[in-house]
């Protein structure tokens, strides 16, 4: 047969990150597939060992026929470094009326040992593109058996979250073992200028408990300081306040970045409570420096964060700011990051 190459739900060929990409699933990776999925049972959804034959009509009567559907109920993927095909993933039980999908995925079994970390990460970076981006899913989730701890601690690293413990849910080995559901949302946002109608939205945001707590201001503000400052930022020239949102009344958080002489900048970022642990932050704080930059000369921006505000270092880490020391800011030890235009 002339297996397809080719999904007609997607208007890609590949999707690749320097030497590794992923293909639209190829039939001459069907036997390397099915020998990394018989190695593996006992942490897939697999009661028995595949057979050849098994795997030759899996790949002729349901794979092939994903290629010609609109939507699909899996999209799956060759997993490649060069053309070599080193694991397969792809979006699998996909809804397409909520737009969500759960994310399946397993590697060559050699490589689990050393490389894990390194090649999950990897296809979650390259199938997220297409979830998010090509389809425009809101969520995407993986389902584990309770059996994997380095696998949790490697997709939380990309800013998964932990959404659910189904409580004994499966039998495995004559033992009941949980299942843990860890999701992520698309951070696709949108960003526009604050305005004046905004100043109660972010006056909840300025007297949110936590960031109240990492604040250099700790004390509650009223609301009629509020309102002055925020008036005055509005009309203050070097002062961008970028709001994020995914919908109207949908606002994500809040980036400010104040500049403080020609090259030298200063950036605070809020999140709403109902967005915290989604790996937001990271998000927001770069398309907000991406956009300051750009309209710069040459200027950095420097953030300081108080050292206990470890989910925040890390933030402005994944922004991909440097971390060039510690300081004392109003009596308090603080890291200072900073960013440049590359």
């Amino acid at each position: 047969m002339i297996f397809p190459t080719k999904y007609k739900s997607l208007d890609l060929a590949d999707v690749t990150d320097g030497q590794y990409k992923i293909v639209p699933i190829r039939y001459e990776d069907r036997f390397d597939i099915m020998k990394w999925r018989n190695e593996q049972m006992y942490h897939l959804r697999q009661s028995k060992p595949l057979s050849e034959d098994d795997q030759e009509r899996y790949f002729t009567d349901v794979v092939s026929q994903l290629f010609d559907k609109e939507q699909p109920d899996q999209i799956l993927f060759s997993y490649l470094e060069g053309d070599v095909c080193i694991g397969y993933g792809g979006l699998v039980h996909i809804n397409w009326i909520d737009k969500n999908a759960e994310l399946s995925f397993i590697m060559d079994t050699k490589l689990e040992a050393k490389y894990f970390e390194f090649h999950w990460q990897t296809y979650l970076g390259l199938i997220e593109k297409v979830a998010f981006t090509n389809i425009g899913l809101h969520k995407v989730f993986t389902y584990a058996f309770d059996l994997r701890p380095h696998l949790y601690k490697t997709i939380e690293d990309v800013g998964f979250e932990l959404e659910a413990r189904l409580k004994e849910h499966c039998l495995y080995d004559g033992i009941f073992k949980d299942v843990l559901i860890h999701s992520k949302w698309n951070t696709a946002l949108l960003y526009r200028k604050a305005i004046m109608s905004d100043a109660h939205l972010y006056f909840d945001w300025t007297n949110d408990a936590d960031v109240r707590k990492f604040s250099y201001h700790s004390d509650e503000i009223s609301f009629d300081d509020h309102i002055n400052w925020f008036e005055g930022k509005l009309n203050d020239e070097n002062c961008f306040m970028y709001l994020f949102y995914y919908a109207p009344q949908k606002y994500v958080g809040q980036v400010r970045i104040q500049k403080l002489d020609e090259t030298n900048a200063e950036i605070g970022v809020s999140i709403d409570k109902r967005y915290r642990g989604k790996g937001l932050a990271s998000v927001i704080i770069s398309k907000a420096s991406a956009e300051f930059l750009n309209n710069q000369q040459s200027c950095i921006i420097h953030a300081y964060i108080k050292e206990e505000n470890v989910s925040s270092a890390k933030g402005f880490e994944k922004a991909e700011y440097k971390m060039i020391g510690m300081k004392n800011i109003k009596g308090a030890t603080s890291f200072h990051y900073i960013k440049s235009k590359e």
